[in-house]
């Protein structure tokens, strides 16, 4: 079976504070039902849907390549309706839009996939495929090309851990290269030794990141300048300045 592209959607919900995640497969786009983040307890529906967009505004620009995926649509369905089954209520801090995304991405590519980006709240313990297990080992390799999006990306010992708002995660080596042509322009390498970070929300972020990373332009809803680890970035993943040894973020802004 063709490996079909997996990418990542995201909009602000509320400045500063949440942002609601999508995830699209080949042309299909899936996410937890906006209707219920305005009340805990409501019951957890995913809704589908096509185009450019999810039908919730997510990945308004396209979205962004986070891995491959085999899985077949039985498979597929299958997956959300046992997913439903054991998070059947809505939950700000737990069962929402960005655990599905994160749960069912990892589950998609069999945990060989690429997400940077942190948490508002949620509760997800990563052993590399979704699963409520702690830490674990995890290697990534796959390279895809879409919709002027080019991306080539491998790392090994990636692990994450997040109860609430409150996340930790960290990488040995990585080393990325992500051509953008739209939407977004830029090119970018990004090489690093190794990554810890912690971080509260979309409020206020810290990473120790021994990196030469180097790039400019506009990609993943940022607009980011890099050269051998120093510079910054603005945009979905907030205000961050960076150097070769580490660096601080706040304020997620979309």
């Amino acid at each position: 079976m063709a490996n079909k592209t997996v990418k990542l959607g995201r909009y602000m919900i509320t400045p500063l504070i949440a942002q609601h995640w999508a995830i699209k497969v080949d042309d299909t786009w899936y996410e937890i039902a906006g209707a219920a983040k305005n009340a805990t307890n409501a019951p957890n529906v995913v809704n589908r849907s096509h185009g450019d967009a999810a039908k919730s505004g997510a990945g308004k620009l396209g979205g962004e390549i986070v891995g491959k995926s085999d899985k077949s649509q039985r498979l597929i369905d299958q997956w959300i309706e046992e997913w439903l089954e054991k998070n059947p209520c809505y939950e700000f801090t737990s069962e929402n839009c960005q655990k599905f995304a994160y749960q069912f991405m990892a589950w998609l590519t069999n945990g060989n996939f690429h997400c940077p980006h942190r948490f508002d709240s949620a509760i997800v313990l990563d052993s590399g495929e979704g699963e409520h297990q702690p830490f674990g080992e995890r290697r990534i390799a796959f390279a895809a090309a879409e919709d002027g999006n080019a991306i080539a990306s491998a790392g090994i010992l990636q692990a994450q851990h997040s109860l609430g708002p409150v996340q930790v995660k960290g990488h040995g080596p990585h080393g990325q290269l992500q051509a953008v042509a739209g939407p977004g322009l830029g090119a970018f390498a990004d090489v690093s030794i190794a990554r810890a970070e912690a971080s509260v929300g979309n409020f206020v972020g810290a990473h120790i990141d021994l990196n030469c990373n180097t790039g400019i332009g506009a990609r993943n809803g940022n607009l980011e300048a890099h050269f051998l680890g120093f510079g910054g970035k603005i945009g979905a993943d907030g205000i961050e300045i960076n150097t070769s040894l580490g660096g601080v973020n706040a304020c997620s802004m979309m």
